[in-house]
């Protein structure tokens, strides 16, 4: 299926190696909502209630969709507000205002998080509902202020995991990067963060002359030589933990690397404060490396293109494929 659900391109290719409908996890960053105000809109959207863990953490079971968490994206916060619960555990079922005010203290420089379920391509409308409430309700993003390096993080799940599929996705978003960073209007503010940095230039050269032959084990072993960091703007680490979980733990010790089947994607800023902003925007520009990795005779004259742009010492041109990045947006927009 390709084509547009209620403003959200289908990519290509739909069906996940297990033979289903590809699913996708969206991650928002927002201010302007304290953490018991956002469970709130969450419960109303989702008619359901929320288990709240602590002052910093809580999950919501929505009917049809799963398991949403709303975090403070703090790990101090998260520490003080589990702390606090232990001590509380007789009153584990009350308000706790001394959590809430250190809490509250840490939420003005980090955000409030909604981590929604891993959703169909097909039933991401369903999540329109939630971003129109929260922004109704006050969530402030990324351009409400000069400090909010607030994002939207994109899971999309791959329609394979074997090296040649994750090697063409990796060489279209290589080749695309400096166009993605221009169509997301990436805020300054976040790109003079180490959160989302782009790919060192040489595994880039690196990335760009892998074959239809490459194996998974040149793949893994490039990534954690130039990459062995979760500061990218395409992190891949949690999909090569869900391949070799052991290769990946001795090249890099951090317990918040997740093991899962899906891209960790970054670049796109938090708008919700636009009133005309939802997550397909975010997504659609996405599904241009869906759309590029899909088509191998595209790719691979772009990725040729790539290789002449970049042994030139210097340029001041705009990459001459940034002009066909443009016409596959625009034509999954508009089909």
């Amino acid at each position: 299926m390709t084509g547009l659900i209620a403003g959200y391109a289908m990519p290509a290719q739909m069906s996940s190696h297990q033979g289903t409908v590809r699913r996708v996890g969206f991650e928002l960053e927002f201010a302007g909502l304290e953490f018991r105000e956002t469970v709130r809109v969450l419960e109303q959207v989702y008619q359901a209630g929320a288990q709240v863990r602590t002052e910093a953490e809580a999950v919501l079971q929505a009917p049809g969709l799963g398991k949403f968490k709303v975090e403070v994206d703090s790990e101090l916060a998260k520490q003080l507000a589990k702390a606090r619960a232990q001590a509380r555990s007789g009153d584990s079922g009350k308000d706790d205002p001394l959590a809430q005010w250190l809490v509250n203290l840490t939420t003005e420089l980090v955000p409030v998080e909604v981590v929604c379920p891993p959703v169909s391509f097909t039933r991401l409308p369903q999540l329109d509902a939630m971003v129109r409430a929260l922004r109704g309700a006050g969530a402030e993003g990324t351009a409400e202020s000069v400090v909010y390096a607030f994002g939207v993080h994109i899971n999309p799940e791959l329609p394979a995991l074997d090296a040649n599929t994750i090697s063409r996705y990796l060489k279209a978003y290589v080749v695309s990067q400096d166009w993605l960073i221009r169509r997301h209007r990436v805020d300054m503010t976040r790109r003079f963060m180490p959160y989302i940095d782009v790919y060192p230039s040489a595994y880039s050269r690196r990335v760009v002359e892998y074959d239809d032959n490459v194996s998974l084990e040149t793949l893994l072993d490039d990534y954690l030589e130039y990459n062995a960091t979760r500061n990218r703007a395409l992190d891949l680490l949690p999909l090569f933990t869900e391949i070799d979980a052991e290769r990946v733990r001795q090249a890099v010790s951090d317990s918040r690397i997740n093991s899962r089947p899906t891209f960790h994607y970054r670049l796109p800023n938090c708008e919700i404060e636009r009133g005309d902003w939802g997550l397909a925007e975010s997504w659609n520009i996405w599904c241009v490396i869906e759309s590029l990795a899909a088509d191998s005779e595209l790719l691979d004259r772009i990725a040729a293109e790539y290789r002449q742009h970049a042994s030139q010492l210097i340029t001041f041109t705009r990459a001459p494929w940034h002009r066909a990045l443009d016409r596959i947006l625009a034509d999954l927009v508009s089909v």
